[in-house]
Order: C-alpha cells, then sequence, then structure tokens
C-alpha cells in the first residue's frame, strides 16, 4: 500500500509534463493506417515506468509518448523497422521491431553528475555546489546577440541586475548583485575574474571568445576573492582549443537601427502659441519679460524665422552597425590552440558618433608530459569611441525654438543664438574621441606531483590606456566670447599579479575531501594627465600645441599613483557520499590603501549541503525528482574600492596665487580608515525533477555591511569640503527564484523556457552621527530610509483661483465659492459652508501663493503654511521592486525561434529633463507640447501646469513629486529566428555547418514612463534613477550567419 501511494504522487507530479507532451501528437497521426501493431512498456534499468518517453518510427513523422505507467501503442509501416526511444535524462535507444509486445529498457544519462562550474581558484561539480553560483552558457550567448558581457547578462540571472548606460555606442553599463552594497562610486562593480585574472572592465571582452559564466552571489562562493568582492565575482571562461583537426568558425551580422522612442517636441505652431500665451500673460498680469519676437516671427520676409524644425529628425538618422568574427582552434593530445578575431564597427542614432572595435585572442595549453601541464592566455584589444555631450546636445534638442533657422541665409552654421546652442551644429563640429588600447598576458604553470597534489603558478600583466581628445569650437560654447576650448586626457593603468596555489584532492571510499592553500601578491600603476585650453586660433586642430600660449592652468595637471595587495586564501571541501556537503573558505587580504593598523583584513566563510533527495525516505521520488538539495552559508567579504592615499594628507602643487605658483594642502587624512565588511547569510534550495527536465532554485539571503566607506561633509571654516571617512551601516535582504523547463522535446519539436524573478529590500541602518543629509540635489540619506529616496516637494495640483489659497487650521483645503466668475467671499469643506479661520501658504518672504501656483503640501508635524526647505520629504525611491527575466527557445527541425524578455517592476524616475524644459524661469526655453495645451492661463483653470511665470522659483523647484514617474517597464530584448541548412545542401562546400538568422534588440517596450527609455545608470551608486537628457537607445534589425569547417 505505502508502495501504491508513493507511485501515485509520482504520476500525479508528473502528469502535467504528459499532457504538455501530448499536446503535440494531437496535430500529428498517431497511429498509421494499417502495417503492424506494437505495443510495449518503457523503463528504467530498476524496472520503474517512465512516462512522456518519446517513440518514434525511425525516419517518420510517426510516433507517440507512454502514459502515466510507461505503456505505449503504435501502428508502424510494417515488422521489422526501428523504433527510436528518448526520454528526457537517458540515453536514446534504438530498437528493431521483432514481436508486437515490446519491453524496452533505458540507461540513465550521467552528464549532469560530471557537469561541472567555475569557482574562485578550481571547479567543482555542479551538483556539489553548496553557494549561490548561477552559471551561463556560451549558447545562451549567442541566442541572445550580446554584443557584451552586460547585455549577455541581463534578464538572465536571478538576483542580478543588469541597467544600460545609455544608447551612446561603447557607453558601458552597471550590475548590481544583490542590491547597493556600498556607498562609494569607486567599489560598486562586481568583481570580474577572465582566466583567473582580477580586471577593473570587462568593456572589451568579445562575447564570441566566451565558453561560459558564473555569477557567485552569496559570501561562500565569494569570499575567495576576500577584499573585491563585497558586490560578488563574475567569473568569465574562455574558448579554448580540442583535441582534433582544426575548425574554423565565421561569424558576421549587420544590423539597421532606428529611435525607438521619439519624446514629443513643440513645433512651430505650438511654440507660437506659447508665446501668445505668455504675452498674454504678462500683460494681463504684469512683471516678467515677456518675448516680443512675435511681430518679426510673423514676418512673411524673414526667411530666418520661417520654418519649423524637428530636431530629433536632423540630428537622428538610420544607425549600421557590422560585426565579424573568425577563430580556428584544434590541436593534438599534448597541444591544443584557439585564436580569435573580432571586428566590431557601430555607427550611432546620432550622426557623428560611433565606436569600433579590434580584438584578437590567442589562447593555448601545452602538456608535454602527464605530469606538467603549462598554457598562456593573452588578449589584445584596440577601440575608438566617437561621441559627444548627450546632456547639452539632447537639451539643445528639446527645449530650443522650432521656427529658429539653424543655417543663416549665406549658408554658415547658426551657433549660439539668442542663448540656445545650436544642435545641428554641436553634431557637425564638436570633435570627441577615445583610443583605448588594452592587452593581457597570463600565463600558467602546473605540475602534478601525483594523483592527489598539484602545484600552479599563474603569472599575469595587464596594460591599459585610454587616449582622449575633445574640441568645443567657438560657434557652439559662447555667444558673446566666441572662444573654444581643448581638453586632452591621458589615463594609463598597467598592473601585475603572481599567484601560487597548492591542491590536495582525494577519496577514501565514501568521503571526498580536497584542500587548496595560496598566496597572491598583485601591484597597480595609475598615471593620468589633464590638459585644458582655451581660444585657439582655429576650430580644427584638437591636439594641445594649438592651444599652447593659453592653456587653463587650473585644470592642467597630471598624477601618479600606486595600489599593492597581497593575501594568503585557502578552501576546504567535503563530502559523504555526496549527500553531506561542506565547503570553508579563509582569506587575508593586506592592501597598501589603509594605514599600519587596518592593513590587513580576514574574510572567512562556511557554507554546508544537504542532499536530501538521497536519503532512504526519499527513494519514492527517485522517478521524478532527480536531485534535491538545500544550502546554507555564512561568511564575510569587503570592500577596500576608495583612493590610493585616502588615508593620509594630500597636497597640491598646482596651485597659483598672485601669479606665483605653490602647494596647497587638499585632503585630510583618516589614518583609522577600515575596510569595508559585509556578513551574508544565504539559504537555497535546488530541486531537479526528471533529470533536468524541470529545474528551480531558490535563495534567501541577509547581507549587512559595515564601515561604509564615503566622503564625510566637514564644516566650510575647515578650509575642506569632505573627508574619506567609514560613515555607517546598511543592509540587504531579498530573495530569488529561477525556473527552467524542457516543456516539449520530441524528434521534431522542442520548446524551453527559463524565468527569474528576485526582490531587494534596501535598508540604511546607521549614519555617522546619526545625521540625515542630502545627497546631490534630490537624494535623502536617512537612517531607516533607502538609497534612491528622492526628497523634495511634494504637488497636490494647481491653485485655479488666487482664493483657492484657503485652508482650515488643520491645513484642509477649502473650496470658494464663484457666481458668473465673481468670487462670493464664501468657502465650503466637503460641500458645506465653512466659517472659521482661513490660512494661507506663503513663501518665506511673507508673499501668498495664488492662481497658477503649484500647491505644495507640508510634511505633517511642520504646518506652519510657509513652504521653505523645511517642508521637503521623501516623495519616492528609484529602486525596483522586483527585476528578472523569462528567456524561451523553440525549435522545429532546423528551426529555432528564441524570445528574450527582461522586466523591472516598480521605483520611479525622476524626469529631470523633462522638468529642466519645463521651467518658465527660462524665456527661451520650449516646453513640451502637453504643458503648452494644459497650463494655467485665467483664473479658474482647473490646469495640470503652473503659469507661465519664468522668474518664479516657486514654481521651478528641483525635486518635486511632479516629475516623479514609474520607472516599471517590461522589455521584449531579443528574438532571433535561426536556421540550420541541411547537410546535403553544404557538405560539397566542405563545410559542417551554416546557420543563417535574423533578429531584433530592442523590439518591444511597456512602459509608462514618458522620457526616452525607462533604463539607464550612473557612476554613483547613491545618485540613482534621475535622467537628465540620456542618448536614446534604438530598435536593432539584422541579419547574420555563421559557418564552420
Amino acid at each position: 500500500m505505502k508502495n501504491l501511494q508513493s507511485r501515485t504522487k509520482v504520476r500525479l507530479l508528473q502528469s502535467f509534463l504528459l499532457i504538455s507532451l501530448s499536446l503535440f501528437f494531437l496535430v500529428n497521426p498517431a497511429y498509421a493506417q494499417g502495417g503492424f501493431a506494437v505495443k510495449g512498456v518503457i523503463v528504467d534499468k530498476t524496472g520503474f515506468p517512465l512516462p512522456g518517453a518519446n517513440v518514434m518510427e525511425k525516419g517518420t513523422s510517426n510516433g507517440t509518448i507512454t502514459d502515466l505507467d510507461g505503456n505505449f501503442s503504435l501502428n508502424v509501416s510494417k515488422k521489422g523497422v526501428t523504433l527510436t526511444v528518448s526520454f528526457m535524462g537517458y540515453t536514446p535507444k534504438d530498437v528493431v521491431v521483432k514481436d508486437k509486445t515490446m519491453n524496452i529498457t533505458l540507461e540513465e544519462n550521467s552528464k549532469l553528475l560530471d557537469e561541472v562550474v567555475v569557482v574562485g581558484y578550481g571547479t567543482m561539480k555542479k551538483r556539489d555546489v553548496t553557494g549561490a553560483i548561477t552559471s551561463i552558457s556560451s549558447e545562451a550567448i549567442e541566442q541572445k546577440m550580446a554584443t557584451n558581457v552586460f547585455e549577455a547578462l541581463q534578464g538572465t540571472t536571478a538576483g542580478v541586475q543588469v541597467v544600460s548606460g545609455s544608447g551612446q555606442p561603447g557607453e558601458s553599463s552597471s550590475i548590481k548583485i544583490r542590491g547597493t552594497s556600498t556607498f562609494s562610486a569607486e567599489g560598486v562593480t562586481p568583481l570580474y575574474i577572465v582566466d583567473g585574472v582580477p580586471l577593473e572592465s570587462i568593456d572589451g571582452i568579445n562575447t564570441n571568445d566566451i565558453t561560459s559564466m558564473e555569477i557567485l552571489k552569496d559570501a561562500a562562493s565569494a569570499a575567495i576573492y576576500g577584499s573585491r568582492s563585497a558586490n560578488g565575482v563574475i567569473i568569465i571562461t574562455t574558448k579554448s582549443g580540442q583535441e582534433g583537426k582544426a575548425r574554423i568558425d565565421i561569424k558576421y551580422n549587420h544590423s539597421w537601427g532606428t529611435l525607438s522612442h521619439k519624446v514629443p517636441q513643440a513645433n512651430r505652431k505650438e511654440r507660437l502659441l506659447y508665446d501668445q500665451y505668455r504675452k498674454e500673460y504678462f500683460e494681463t498680469y504684469g512683471g516678467g519679460n515677456p518675448d516680443e519676437s512675435s511681430d518679426i516671427l510673423n514676418d512673411p520676409l524673414n526667411s530666418f524665422f520661417n520654418v519649423d524644425n524637428d530636431y530629433l529628425d536632423m540630428i537622428t538618422s538610420t544607425a549600421q552597425k557590422d560585426q565579424v568574427d573568425i577563430s580556428v582552434g584544434g590541436g593534438t593530445k599534448k597541444l591544443k590552440y584557439f585564436i580569435n578575431t573580432g571586428y566590431y564597427n557601430e555607427k550611432g542614432i546620432i550622426s557623428n558618433t560611433g565606436f569600433q572595435r579590434l580584438n584578437t585572442r590567442i589562447n593555448s595549453d601545452y602538456s608535454p608530459t602527464d605530469w606538467m601541464n603549462m598554457g598562456s592566455r593573452i588578449s589584445l584589444t584596440y577601440s575608438k569611441k566617437k561621441g559627444l555631450n548627450e546632456g547639452t546636445l539632447l537639451s539643445a534638442v528639446l527645449t530650443r525654438r522650432p521656427y529658429f533657422n539653424t543655417y543663416y541665409p549665406d549658408g554658415s552654421l547658426v551657433g549660439v543664438f539668442n542663448g540656445q546652442k545650436n544642435p545641428i551644429a554641436q553634431v557637425n563640429y564638436t570633435t570627441d574621441f577615445t583610443d583605448s588600447y588594452k592587452a593581457n598576458f597570463f600565463q600558467f604553470f602546473e605540475i602534478k606531483f601525483n594523483k592527489y597534489l598539484k602545484f600552479r603558478a599563474n603569472i599575469n600583466a595587464n596594460f591599459y590606456l585610454d587616449k582622449r581628445k575633445k574640441l568645443e569650437p567657438s560657434l557652439i560654447t559662447d555667444e558673446w566670447q566666441k572662444q573654444n576650448k581643448g581638453y586632452s586626457y591621458n589615463y594609463l593603468n598597467w598592473n601585475w599579479m603572481n599567484e601560487d596555489i597548492l591542491t590536495y584532492a582525494r577519496k577514501i571510499k565514501d568521503h571526498n575531501f580536497t584542500a587548496m592553500v595560496g598566496v597572491s601578491a598583485q601591484q597597480w600603476r595609475y598615471e593620468n594627465e589633464t590638459f585644458v585650453g582655451i581660444n585657439s586660433s582655429t576650430d580644427f586642430i584638437y591636439t594641445m600645441n594649438a592651444f599652447a600660449a593659453n592653456l587653463d592652468l587650473s585644470s592642467t595637471g597630471s598624477t601618479l599613483s600606486n595600489h599593492s595587495m597581497a593575501s594568503i586564501f585557502a578552501r576546504v571541501t567535503y563530502d559523504y557520499k555526496g549527500r553531506y556537503l561542506l565547503n570553508a573558505i579563509m582569506r587575508r587580504d593586506g592592501s597598501s590603501r589603509f594605514a599600519k593598523e587596518n592593513k590587513w583584513g580576514n574574510f572567512p566563510s562556511v557554507s554546508v549541503g544537504w542532499r536530501f533527495s538521497d536519503e532512504k525516505f526519499m527513494k519514492f521520488s527517485k522517478k521524478f525528482l532527480e536531485d534535491g538539495k538545500i544550502r546554507a552559508s555564512f561568511g564575510i567579504t569587503g570592500n577596500e574600492a576608495i583612493g590610493n592615499y585616502d588615508y593620509i594628507y594630500s597636497y597640491s602643487p598646482n596651485s597659483i596665487y598672485d601669479g606665483v605658483g605653490g602647494v596647497i594642502p587638499t585632503r585630510i587624512g583618516k589614518d583609522n580608515l577600515k575596510w569595508e565588511e559585509t556578513k551574508q547569510f544565504n539559504l537555497g534550495l535546488d530541486l531537479n525533477f526528471w533529470n533536468s527536465r524541470l529545474t528551480v532554485t531558490a535563495d534567501y539571503y541577509d547581507k549587512y555591511t559595515d564601515g561604509l566607506l564615503a566622503n564625510y561633509q566637514l564644516p566650510k571654516e575647515s578650509g575642506f569640503a569632505y573627508m574619506k571617512t567609514n560613515v555607517g551601516e546598511m543592509s540587504n535582504r531579498g530573495f530569488e527564484i529561477a525556473v527552467t523547463g524542457d516543456i516539449i522535446r520530441t524528434k521534431d519539436w522542442k520548446w524551453n523556457a527559463s524565468f527569474n524573478i528576485s526582490r531587494n529590500i534596501n535598508r540604511i541602518e546607521k549614519l555617522s552621527e546619526g545625521k540625515a543629509y542630502m545627497e546631490g540635489d534630490i537624494w535623502w540619506m536617512k537612517e531607516g530610509g533607502r538609497v534612491g529616496d528622492f526628497y523634495g516637494f511634494k504637488s497636490a495640483g494647481v491653485f485655479a483661483y488666487d482664493e483657492s489659497n484657503a485652508f482650515t487650521d488643520k491645513w484642509e483645503q477649502l473650496t470658494p465659492v464663484f457666481e458668473n466668475g465673481v468670487f462670493q467671499y464664501k468657502y465650503l469643506l466637503d460641500g458645506k459652508e465653512y466659517t472659521g479661520n482661513i490660512r494661507q501658504k506663503t513663501l518665506p518672504n511673507g508673499k501668498p501663493f495664488r492662481g497658477g501656483d503649484y500647491n505644495w503640501e507640508e510634511p505633517e508635524g511642520t504646518r506652519d503654511g510657509v513652504i521653505d526647505d523645511n517642508d521637503r520629504m521623501v516623495i519616492g525611491n528609484a529602486m525596483p521592486d522586483v527585476t528578472g527575466g523569462l528567456n524561451t527557445t523553440v525549435t522545429w527541425k532546423n528551426l529555432s525561434l528564441y524570445l528574450g524578455f527582461y522586466y523591472s517592476l516598480g521605483g520611479q524616475i525622476y524626469n529631470a529633463a523633462e522638468h529642466n524644459r519645463n521651467m518658465f524661469k527660462y524665456t527661451g526655453t520650449t516646453p513640451s507640447p502637453e504643458v503648452i495645451h494644459n497650463m494655467w492661463l485665467h483664473p479658474g483653470d482647473q490646469a495640470i501646469y503652473p503659469r507661465p511665470y519664468n522668474d518664479d522659483y516657486n514654481n521651478a523647484r528641483m525635486g518635486n513629486s511632479f516629475y516623479l514617474e514609474d520607472a516599471s517597464f517590461i522589455r521584449l530584448q531579443n528574438i532571433r529566428v535561426a536556421y540550420d541548412l541541411p547537410e546535403n545542401w553544404i557538405k560539397k562546400l566542405m563545410l559542417k555547418n551554416i546557420n543563417i538568422y535574423a533578429f531584433v534588440n530592442n523590439a518591444l517596450t511597456w512602459t509608462n514612463y514618458s522620457g526616452f527609455d525607462p533604463e539607464f545608470s550612473t557612476n554613483n551608486p547613491l545618485q540613482v534613477g534621475k535622467d537628465s537628457y540620456r542618448y536614446p537607445r534604438k530598435r536593432e534589425y539584422g541579419i547574420g550567419f555563421s559557418a564552420n569547417f
């Protein structure tokens, strides 16, 4: 009876799979007409039936699937044909039909048991992992048509939020793993490890070089990297050659890009209407500075103003992108190699912007003997970015008057006119390009002393050089002085690393253990040169020799700094029968960035796992639950990402007083600076059903960071703006769920999908001296608050009349009574006449608010009717409530369709771009069409926007709820349709495979945000969610192919 109940549970849990597979066969003939009838049962080696197994007559589409008891029945064409039987997680089997009844046994495929993931300083069987680690394969990267690592990660991994910087070609993105763990802009990114080498940037990594990526999210996984792992670790492994004949791969794709979303702009008619509104307003109410150009604008003979420009259309065009990769790999038993050269060329949707990259990778492995291995990884990258100041350009695009011409009658470009820059001149005349050179050389040597003990030495050298040249011609810099400005920036970073690692691994009966110990030394050198020149004799030479006589000495200078780190680390892993798992790590780092007393930090972690599915009491589940494991971990990771010399006093020699150079102190040192430490607890669950037919991973985490490093504001009388110190504590708590399943898997049809969702809750636990403070102009840092809290004024609408500024003693708003437009000196409260005391809201100077003004709310407990800075409050937060992704692939024979979704739900954006162009304090600024048609003009107007009064700060306050918008979006990020050409088509061309495809990136976005795009990032982790004129993203359509010989 007990065994019967267990098997009934199995059937119930597997029924959904059977139903899904059955749908396919509803549209395919389950039984051939006539022929030979055969029936049977499909079981595993223990005799347990396999429901949902595929049974196909080989070479035909005739087939069926087994029922819940593993039974099948099929009419085949004749006796003696071959049946192909397959089931997920088992080795397919061909069986010749000899009798009408057949019992077929399938063998389990043990490939899953041998699957490994890359962890710090080694690999580990995936099923034995006790930390929170997610793997991404090269196939998944290829499906997404990712051109960089950031695109490859977006939407694929629970707990990892990837946010694009902007749509500008070559622009980097930001990555957050389990929320914001630091206040420091220098230390917000994860640690990147490429082939065992820590890198500060992965912008230049070619995704076609990558074979896998592992994301280490919890402390148990990341603590092996100690002081640089508090924000998580991303390990990238590049491709290696395989034994066999040389294989040549060629990949090429071309794409076209268009503006994905256009922000509405006022046309000539709407701007003239706005001018008329302003003129009427000031004629009625006086004051201000009305535009008196309407007569000139309506002069049909004045061609300069008789235009209707759409500046966004004028500066944008169809973008073009080409990407080609040629690789060769192969080798012998002793020597293996992989070489890839890639070229990437992207022209932006805004004219005169683009990005090019040329990279080469050479990977080799050599085993001269059975006990010695060695290898090298060489990567060379050159890139050139052609950019512009997106904020200045798009501000001009959205606010310049549409009736201003862009060219004079003689054909020359208009520069700055009436205080407004000409975006066409900015695009055509601005020079701003950056040449980047990157080289990485890595060599390892490995000696196996015996089958248990091995030694490995890693040697690495990195070189990185940025050379940026920028020229702002006099045409666009200033309307009156007309001085050009040139910039030259040179940044050099080189570093070396040596690591020595000893590993001992042994199995004694059912006990498996591994011990690893290593030492590491690394040093960095940074050089930075900045030259700024003003007013050269020409606008066409951007090198600094043209500005030699007019260098801006206050902005010109150079710096040189060094940073070194020494470490010792160890890891012990143990398991008993693969059922009870233990992983312990200890790392000790010493950094030159801290004074002697705090130079060293310890970063331990421990994790355990229990494979409950192997317990005897779970035997009933073996046929549907392949693997079930509970994980728990705790560890400490660190962050040392501050300036190289923040703990000591610094002085600057480039100060000038009365024409004489001198040295001045520029920073206060703090010798008790210490590491940021993040303590993290993780509890996880891994479930694997039907041998990976369905997998579920769930994690809960609790992170607590103390000793947060940040700039502490100093009193002005100190002579210093701030000093670096440990300012507080912060927590991040959340959960992650990832589900992956093969919904359909038959001979011709395959459908798999993966879904992930994560939620992070951030809280500022403690600040220095408990003091709240402003971060930037709209963010509020307060104990009990969250990173990303917007701080400002909360709007309750616009006063319709002067008399609408009327409130009770409890600050309940009253409704004035009018008859035929005449105020009756009566007020209503909740529909009833009010006869009590009446109060008004005023500015600090006592001036009352009037009709057409914003009605600003006051916080509870501070209501005094005077609207000033004390009335600011938390009005929203930039952080999303949940993030995640959905990725699915449907394959029919040689044809496949991939869809990749990414979503972010909750949180707000402060639309500063919209705020800036709708501030009436600037006479020439053109508001949006919505503002022009919905502004307050006359008493009684139930308006959305205030009166067009350009000198009144009250209605232009930065940081107000009116410009907070919902940041939620769901994006269909990738569509890819691919087809593998049949083998008989290509074998005459000496080709092994050709895959052709078409794709769409950034296909659709569902959002309520009114700006160009709800997705953008900033370098400062505390100043998030403010949109100030970002380069718009493109929608990309492309075609391509990949071929291998």
